[in-house]
């Protein structure tokens, strides 16, 4: 290791039952999602991977037990974005993490299409340092209409913590939803979700599809519609959405998986004509990546969805 490296947040941890057997490099991007496989390789040759304290080859399989250590290079996020000054509302801020509350109308990260005006470009623009994460910290993200809270990281020990827990379920995130019905129960939605076999742009259920788990607690009912506290097991794309839709209860406003305006819908003009999912991201639990201390952190509904619940609350 040489001095330049001392100042970097390294990575060590212990090859599990999981990993062995394979090689270096699939089985530490197994262990390191943040990180692509061919990024894994690169530091590979470069030394910046170690197995024991000693270098070692992508082809070179791996024991139960090794000692792994990643020393990352210091800018280890491929793609520049370029820093805005857009306005974000802080929900929690330390040394080692960001929470954002997010508004509505702004996506998380650039995609095709969309390189600025994201929360990352604003991230950076804040937090220089963010630039040199995956993703610019973001841990998780959310569509661009849902509100409420997304987590960033501010170091790679973070992100690396943070992603982890992720994956693990051991961060819990809770959302409110209306939706058109009245539910009478609480329920568990587990069914496998997929990218839509003919619509690309949209996701569906689907037997051959990744492990999706939704619950959902009844908050209140209304004439036409409910109020709903969901908490997400798993992370699929458009997940809350999909499985809500999948029961007969879609969304209020869901352009993708809502009713169409033309169908015959129940539920107030005002409400039908709501011109996004009624989705908020409400609530955060997890640990500190440093500190290990639990947090609990809390977003108000925003105005349109409080006006959206004065709304379907005075039916007749």
């Amino acid at each position: 290791m040489n001095n330049e490296d001392k100042n970097i947040d390294i990575i060590e941890y212990i090859i599990s039952e999981e990993s062995k057997g394979l090689r270096a490099d699939q089985a530490i991007s197994i262990e390191n999602k943040q990180f692509s496989r061919s990024l894994i390789q690169k530091w590979i040759k470069k030394g910046k991977v170690l197995v024991n304290d000693k270098i070692i080859k992508s082809k070179d399989i791996l024991n139960l037990n090794d000692k792994i250590t990643i020393i990352p290079e210091e800018n280890i996020n491929s793609n520049y974005i370029e820093p805005e000054n857009i306005n974000l509302e802080i929900a929690y801020e330390d040394q080692d993490l960001i929470v954002i509350n997010k508004h509505k109308n702004i996506i998380a990260h650039p995609a095709a299409g969309h390189s600025k005006g994201t929360i990352a470009n604003a991230l950076i623009y804040m937090y220089p340092e963010l630039a040199n994460l995956p993703r610019s910290g973001l841990i998780h993200r959310l569509d661009k209409d849902t509100t409420g809270l997304l987590i960033a990281a501010r170091n790679i020990n973070s992100f690396t913590f943070l992603t982890r827990a992720l994956q693990e379920r051991n961060i819990n995130r809770y959302y409110i939803a209306y939706v058109h019905g009245v539910l009478m129960k609480n329920g568990v939605i587990n069914q496998p979700i997929s990218r839509h076999k003919t619509d690309r742009k949209k996701m569906s259920v689907n037997i051959d599809g990744k492990e999706a788990i939704t619950n959902y607690e009844v908050i209140k009912n209304y004439k036409n519609s409910s109020k709903l506290k969901l908490k997400l097991h798993t992370g699929r794309t458009h997940q809350i959405r999909v499985h809500m839709q999948y029961e007969g209860y879609p969304l209020i406003g869901d352009q993708t998986y809502g009713f169409r305006k033309s169908n015959n819908i129940n539920i107030a003009e005002e409400a039908k004509n709501f011109p996004r999912q009624a989705l908020h991201a409400e609530i955060l639990e997890l640990r500190h990546p440093v500190k290990k201390i639990f947090l609990e952190i809390k977003s108000n509904l925003p105005d349109d969805l409080n006006e959206l619940e004065k709304i379907i609350d005075n039916e007749k």
